[in-house]
């Protein structure tokens, strides 16, 4: 992926307590839904750098492509279309694409993490141990 004809690449960013993590607060205001995105949020603020709420999905997404953010979760976003090409740039970055509780990335799952090469894990370690509201997609299953 390329941006204004130079490659992008994820940051290198390899310490959760360095690490610049963005994520949204969605569109439900269903109060158990409410609360398990802020029980999201704190986990993350508990461990990180910092985190922000800034708007569009893909831009986020490619906000991790760029190296300018070194994580993106959403849960609930509104549908493939807000994934679909920003996935393909994450990876092509160097970075990697999958489930919040760290299963495989459905396209219509409507569940996304983006990371550099190095945060996955621990991040989706922090996110699983979360619950997920009742309006929210369920998790994707992790693989053997």
């Amino acid at each position: 992926a390329l941006l204004n004809g130079s490659p992008l690449r994820c940051s290198e960013t390899a310490s959760m307590g360095s690490a610049l993590f963005a994520t949204e607060v969605g569109t439900s205001r269903e109060p158990a839904t409410i609360a398990a995105i802020f029980d999201r949020i704190k986990a993350l603020t508990a461990v990180a750098r910092a985190v922000r709420c800034c708007g569009s999905c893909a831009m986020n997404m490619c906000g991790v492509a760029m190296g300018r953010l070194d994580a993106f979760y959403e849960v609930g976003f509104g549908g493939c279309w807000d994934v679909a090409a920003a996935s393909l740039i994450v990876e092509e970055a160097g970075g990697k694409v999958l489930d919040p509780c760290g299963g495989p990335f459905s396209l219509m799952g409507r569940r996304v993490l983006a990371t550099n090469a190095h945060l996955a894990e621990p991040v989706s370690y922090v996110l699983a141990a979360c619950p997920t509201g009742p309006t929210e997609p369920p998790p994707t299953a992790k693989t053997q």
